[in-house]
């Protein structure tokens, strides 16, 4: 399925954050990759408020959607754990443990926005389209 106009930029994004997961994943936490993450977490907050805002319009256009409703409360809630891995890593030694559940959090989220979220989005519920999904 083409991307929304919208949703675009939000999807090549996905791109850039599942390279730096898969390294979060597999590799040893050094100096390079806790550097490359600190400068990704400016892009991360970028991208949650974008994608929360997006979120807040696609709601008041389908207000009666329920899958729209539990896909942003999740969307949300996954955006508040990751700040908070992100935090403990960055903030931490970046232990392994931390890394690596940080890694596989990422790339759960970004599947799930890309194979769920964006799709039931695309089905009515963005800015300029019109009404609820069938």
């Amino acid at each position: 399925m083409q991307r929304h106009e919208s949703l675009q930029p939000l999807s090549r994004e996905h791109h850039q954050t599942l390279k730096i997961a898969r390294r979060l994943q597999w590799g040893e936490p050094d100096a390079d990759l806790l550097r490359d993450l600190a400068e990704h977490r400016g892009e991360l907050e970028a991208h949650f408020a974008t994608e929360e805002s997006i979120g807040r319009q696609a709601l008041r256009q389908c207000p009666t959607d329920t899958t729209l409703a539990g896909q942003l409360d999740r969307m949300q809630r996954e955006h508040r754990q990751i700040e908070e891995l992100l935090t403990e890593v960055l903030d931490g030694d970046g232990e392994q443990s931390s890394c690596h559940r940080l890694g596989e959090l990422l790339v759960a989220h970004v599947r799930f926005e890309e194979r769920e979220l964006f799709n039931h989005l695309q089905e009515g519920c963005l800015p300029g389209q019109a009404g609820e999904p069938a």
